[in-house]
């Protein structure tokens, strides 16, 4: 008898607990504010045995603007890996107005001369240099095979030491099976996350980068971006804009 009472009063208050709150027994998550799902894009870099060899552009004389600065967008080993015959390199710059040279060129003895242009960045931001195919294979990035690249601004043609540049290397690989299967997919972001799955960086950055440029008020791209940035130590220039593709 005792405990049926107990129980009857237990009831009749959790009864009028109900009356006080009518959603007590509804989702707690159902009235909060959405989550953005972000950083999707999660990029680890290959044990290329060579880590934080990446340098930022500094003035070797006194020709160059003191406060110019040149940024690659490159992980700490200073290399990264495409599948594309085409890659895109990009950096980050200062200055507008700024005259820059690119090379790219083999990694070996002979450095034989790939490709090179000269290009005036028009708004201070980050830039892109994309790599025509050619049908020259001695003038093409090949499979297996490891280029340098350069980004400099120069300061005196009578004296190219005091250059101020960044430079970094790229390797092109065949994609596997699964990562072939996988950029098959129409979904750019899929591409995206496919490519830092397989620690692919210049694919990883090209494929967000054009989706930026065609949805530049897209707030989960800029948060994917900034992340991949912030990922590798770019943290300096993870908010600045997209500017220029050559």
């Amino acid at each position: 008898m005792k405990r049926f009472l107990h129980d009857a009063v237990f009831s009749l208050a959790l009864s009028g607990i109900a009356g006080i709150f009518p959603s007590f027994s509804a989702p707690m998550l159902a009235n909060s504010a959405p989550i953005l799902l972000s950083q999707n894009v999660n990029f680890k870099p290959p044990d290329f045995g060579a880590p934080d060899n990446r340098k930022k552009g500094t003035p070797a004389g006194v020709i160059c603007p003191r406060d110019l600065s040149i940024i690659a967008l490159i992980p700490p080993s200073n290399r990264g890996l495409t599948v594309a015959e085409s890659p895109i390199l990009f950096a980050y710059i200062s200055q507008a107005s700024t005259r820059l040279e690119f090379i790219l060129q083999t990694q070996d003895t002979n450095q034989t001369l790939i490709y090179e242009t000269t290009f005036t960045v028009e708004k201070a931001g980050i830039v892109g240099v994309s790599i025509p195919a050619t049908r020259d294979k001695k003038k093409s990035i090949e499979v297996g095979k490891e280029y340098q690249w350069v980004f400099s601004v120069v300061c005196d043609p009578e004296d190219r030491s005091t250059d101020y540049y960044v430079h970094g290397l790229v390797q092109r690989i065949e994609p596997v099976p699964s990562l072939t299967s996988e950029l098959a997919n129409p979904d750019p972001m899929a591409r995206a996350i496919a490519y830092a799955k397989n620690e692919i960086w210049y694919d990883t950055v090209a494929t967000l980068a054009d989706m930026r440029r065609k949805a530049p008020d897209d707030a989960m791209l800029t948060a994917e971006w900034r992340h991949l940035l912030q990922s590798q130590k770019l943290d300096s220039i993870a908010n600045q804009p997209l500017v220029q593709f050559f």
